[in-house]
Formats: structure tokens, C-alpha cells, sequence
């Protein structure tokens, strides 16, 4: 037990030192001074969460305390996740009018929370054991660790002349757009780098933050997201995330991949609900006249990286924004796209502002793997990226 606990102290340890990273530097200038008041702050997280998550599970398994049977603990979830919708309805017809019952839902919800979160980490836990990644007692190392909070956002920043994200810290959530927009022009006039603000669903301190802010579906796949990433640090692929910027987008892909593979099993133990990522869209086939936006934004890459490539900075950067008002005027709205923009989405590999082969090579491997254990333990191999096309056999990209 000594060992045990004692392991999860060093896992705490080494968030700190592995998020501490994106941190930024400390050299002083105008930006920095901007930035310093929004940073997050890693350190009071691990504080204030860390030990109460589990001193909370102690107390859960004294004798005197009863334990819900999963069909209540589920039901309690979906509630959970329901009440988020109801509060947001009775946002839209009056915040001022209905503030008495969003208050009163608010309060249902935040009791509930401890309990959800305990839910969310036994029903991944249970697919991680089904796929064989508990020991031979059944311990599975890292423990899945999540809380429901406000997620961090991040400020990324690329080269004006190239989209390659070579810093990013992690930022207060909810930070409101304009302050957002004055941080970006400050640092690209003052340090010449393209820089944006983002939100994130999740960030792998230990515990985990996730937002709920979502469906019970996007809570489940993130949780799992972010505790793959636990797992992947004390393999080598996890080891070598900052070694380079293929080595991030391999690490995020592979938690990606492996976050929907596990959280979607995991919704559907809980729900009897099947997802089909195959037909996301429905039993309907495309229209062909309505507005693709994955073809739209990789369109709007290649384009960008194309005048990059020439030299033409500013060139790429006005086709940029008018490529942003051209999807605002098919209905998604971006609050800005630039190089920072396409260097943070780009290391999603399967996501439509990346043109990394990474995720092609990611998913054939995971088609050719007999399942998720498989394909999750021969990624977490991989300490370069060239060793993924070499285990498939094909050329290095």
C-alpha cells in the first residue's frame, strides 16, 4: 500500500513537471506582464484536489458507508448531465426571471458532483480492465482521477512564418473574448509571433480537469482522454512528448483515437447506447450542396501553408481571416484563425486543421489491432515517430 500511494504522489509530482512545462518563460517583457494576472495556476490544483479526492475514497470504503448499486450511480449521472441542458434552457428564456430555479438546479447538481465523477472513473476503470490493463490484483496504475471543473485555456504562439506551435501556457478559464483579442495583438506586435487564446475540454494535471459543461458522451471520452495521457507518461511515447512537435501530435492522436475507442465503451455500458463514429452524421446520406467544413478548413490550410512557404507572411495571414469569414458565413463561427490557430488543432491529427499524416497511420494501426489493449500498448512503444510507419511497414511520411 506504502508503494502504491506512494506512486501516486510521484505521478503528482510529475504533472507538475510535465504541465510546468508550457508554462512559458520567465523572461520579463510587455506580454509576459499581460499574461502573468490569467495564468493558471497548476500548483493550488494539485492542492486543492489531489488529497481530497482521496481522502474522499477512504471514506468511501469505511464500513458504515453504503454503497449505490450501479443502476442508481448511473441514473444519477445521466441526471447529472441533464440538468445542464435544463439549466441552459432557462438561461435562454430569462436568466433574470428564472434565477431562483437555475440556482436551486445549480446547488442539485454541485451535490451531485462528487459522486458523478466517482462514476465516470468506475465505468472507465471497467473497460480498462475488460481490455487487460489492470495487474494481476486487479490494481490498474495509473487510477483514473477526474474532476468536473472549468477547464484552463491555453495560449498558444507559432512563427508568423510557419505554423509550428513552439510555446503554449496554460491560462484561467472564461477568460472573455476581448481580453483574449488585446493579449494576441499585444504579443504579436511586441514579440512578432502569431498567438491565440484557446479553450480546452481538458487538461492531464492529476487529477484530471474535465469540463461537464457537455453530455455524459463528451465527459467519458474526455475523462479517458486525459487518462491515457497519465498512462503514456510512464511509457515511452509519453516520455518523448516534448521532444518535438511529432511527438506531440503522435501523443495527442494516440490519446484521441484511444479516448473515443474507451469513452464510447464506456457510454454504451451505461446506456445500452451504441455509437457509430461511422455515421456520425446520421442514416441519411451527405447533401452534396451543404457546406463541408472539413474540406473548407483543409482547404484554408494547405492554402496557408502554400504562401508560407513563399514568403508571403502577411499574404497568409489576410487569406486566413477572410477564409474565417467565409465559414462564419456558413453558420461555425471561429473567433480567429491564424498560424497559432492551425499549430494547436494541427496536433489533433485526425482533425480536419491538420495535415499530418500521423493520423492516418494511426488509425490503419489501430484497424489492424485485435483491440483497443493492442493498439493503445503498441503506440505507447513508440519513443520516435518513425517508429509507427516502420511497425506498419511503410515508408516515413
Amino acid at each position: 500500500m506504502f508503494h502504491f500511494v506512494k506512486r501516486l504522489f510521484l505521478l503528482s509530482v510529475v504533472t507538475l513537471v510535465l504541465l510546468g512545462a508550457v508554462q512559458g518563460s520567465d523572461s520579463p517583457s510587455p506580454s509576459d506582464v499581460a499574461v502573468s494576472p490569467h495564468k493558471y495556476s497548476l500548483f493550488r490544483w494539485e492542492v486543492d484536489h489531489f488529497l481530497d479526492k482521496w481522502v474522499n475514497k477512504l471514506q468511501e470504503i469505511l464500513p458504515w458507508n453504503s454503497e449505490p448499486s450501479r443502476e442508481a450511480s448511473i441514473a444519477q449521472a445521466q441526471e447529472f448531465f441533464g440538468l445542464i441542458a435544463e439549466i441552459r434552457e432557462l438561461e435562454r428564456e430569462s436568466a433574470d426571471d428564472n434565477a431562483a430555479r437555475i440556482e436551486v438546479l445549480r446547488l442539485r447538481r454541485s451535490d451531485m458532483q462528487t459522486d458523478v465523477e466517482e462514476t465516470v472513473e468506475s465505468e472507465i476503470s471497467a473497460i480498462l480492465v475488460e481490455e487487460g490493463f489492470s495487474s494481476r490484483i486487479g490494481v490498474i496504475f495509473p487510477p483514473v482521477d477526474t474532476v468536473f471543473a472549468a477547464s484552463p485555456g491555453a495560449l498558444i504562439i507559432s512563427p508568423r512564418d510557419r505554423i509550428s506551435q513552439i510555446d503554449s501556457t496554460l491560462l484561467n478559464p472564461g477568460i472573455p473574448g476581448n481580453v483574449r483579442n488585446e493579449l494576441e495583438e499585444l504579443i504579436f506586435w511586441e514579440d512578432g509571433v502569431s498567438a491565440l487564446v484557446v479553450s480546452t475540454g481538458g487538461v492531464a494535471t492529476y487529477p484530471s480537469v474535465v469540463s461537464a459543461t457537455g453530455t455524459l458522451h463528451d465527459a467519458l471520452v474526455i475523462s479517458a482522454h486525459e487518462r491515457l495521457h497519465h498512462w503514456f507518461f510512464f511509457q515511452p511515447l509519453g516520455q518523448h512528448f516534448w521532444d518535438n512537435g511529432d511527438m506531440a501530435t503522435l501523443n495527442e492522436t494516440a490519446a484521441s483515437i484511444g479516448g473515443e475507442l474507451i469513452g464510447d465503451r464506456a457510454f454504451t455500458a451505461m446506456t445500452g447506447v451504441i455509437v457509430d463514429r461511422g455515421n456520425e452524421s446520421g442514416s441519411k446520406p451527405p447533401d452534396p450542396e451543404a457546406f463541408d467544413f472539413n474540406a473548407a478548413m483543409r482547404e484554408t490550410r494547405l492554402e496557408a501553408e502554400a504562401l508560407l512557404a513563399e514568403g508571403k507572411i502577411e499574404e497568409a495571414e489576410s487569406y486566413m481571416e477572410e477564409r474565417r469569414q467565409f465559414i462564419d458565413d456558413n453558420g461555425i463561427f471561429i473567433r480567429k484563425i491564424n498560424q497559432a490557430f492551425f499549430a494547436f488543432h494541427g496536433s489533433y491529427a485526425t482533425g480536419a486543421a491538420s495535415l499530418s499524416p500521423i493520423g492516418d497511420l494511426l488509425e490503419e494501426l489501430r484497424d489492424g489491432s485485435d483491440s483497443v489493449e493492442e493498439f493503445l500498448k503498441t503506440v505507447a512503444e513508440f519513443g520516435e515517430v518513425d517508429d509507427l510507419p516502420e511497425y506498419l511497414g511503410v515508408a516515413a511520411p
